[in-house]
């Protein structure tokens, strides 16, 4: 075969795979993508929340993820008493069971959380359960930061969740709990960063902008490059438009819906049961809303330069 020809062919080649879809997999066949599910507001151990964890298994179980978040209000109404309060059976390990949902479960506390016991919520990370095996539970502290990695470690991920009733509450732990998260974002060397709180930032939901998490919280954000906030508490699904290089996503449908009003910073709202899932790659992340009979009800993705 002429020179010519070869060269052409190999032009051609090279063509159509820079313009075939991005994939997620690396040249040596492992994934390069961390994966989570975020669910928020769920506790009810109704069957919303239940056909919510079906759709969610059912998610993990056509592309694995490596966590589930949960954005706060684990346990209606009141949270849980203790470690052995029969709620966390019927609330949570039916909910997600271990069978279809073999994941680590990050979750951080809402307000209906501290109406019994927060602490309990912590002291159940590393339980045994009655069948012997270690619940996949992770709350190492009302506030935590834990890191995720792509099966291939090309792209890592640190999730910070915070207690926002902290941030909400006096001045006096507003300024202490501000200074543990800069702190820990400042010294995250990790490209990704979502943050987790309970209450929203921005939102055109039932409480809307938390005034004070526009004022104190969302500054830092900005300033360490955080890549996504994540939050429940509205009890509806919403996306929020980029506000400056911050993509504000809303998961509260776990357990149950309230109506959501689109306004002017709103990509996406539904007043619907379900959740959110994100696939993270070194330039993009791709954000799909999923409601509890499995359905896909918005895609996006958002790309960015990575560091050098």
């Amino acid at each position: 075969m002429k020179r010519t020809k070869i060269a052409e062919l190999l032009l051609l080649a090279f063509l159509l795979t820079a313009f075939l879809p991005f994939s997620v997999t690396a040249q040596n066949g492992v994934d390069s993508v961390v994966s989570v599910l975020v669910v928020g507001d769920w506790g009810t151990g109704g069957k919303g929340a239940r056909r919510v964890g079906e759709a969610m298994a059912a998610s993990h179980g056509s592309g694995a993820v490596q966590a589930i978040v949960s954005t706060g209000d684990n346990i209606y109404p009141s949270g849980v008493s203790g470690v052995d309060d029969p709620q966390w059976d019927s609330k949570f390990e039916r909910i997600f069971p271990a069978e279809s949902l073999p994941v680590p479960f990050w979750a951080i506390l809402g307000n209906h959380d501290y109406r019994k016991n927060p602490d309990a919520q912590v002291a159940y990370t590393g339980h045994r359960l009655e069948d012997g095996s270690i619940t996949r539970w992770k709350m190492p502290g009302r506030y935590w930061s834990t890191r995720l990695r792509s099966p291939d470690g090309a792209v890592e991920l640190r999730l910070v969740g915070i207690d926002t009733q902290l941030l909400v509450g006096n001045a006096g732990t507003r300024k202490s709990h501000l200074a543990w998260l800069d702190s820990v974002l400042a010294a995250s060397e990790e490209e990704h960063i979502f943050v987790i709180g309970h209450h929203p930032v921005y939102s055109h939901g039932h409480y809307g902008n938390n005034r004070t998490l526009v004022r104190h919280l969302a500054p830092l954000l900005v300033g360490h490059g955080v890549r996504a906030y994540l939050n429940g508490h509205e009890h509806d699904l919403q996306l929020i438009k980029p506000i400056d290089g911050v993509r504000y996503i809303i998961s509260g449908g776990g357990g149950g819906k309230r109506k959501s009003t689109p306004g002017k910073r709103t990509e996406f709202s539904a007043s619907s049961l379900g959740f959110v899932r994100i696939d993270l790659r070194s330039d993009r992340m791709h954000i799909a809303y999923v409601d509890s009979g499995g359905k896909l009800l918005y895609e996006t993705t958002d790309t960015f330069e990575t560091k050098p």
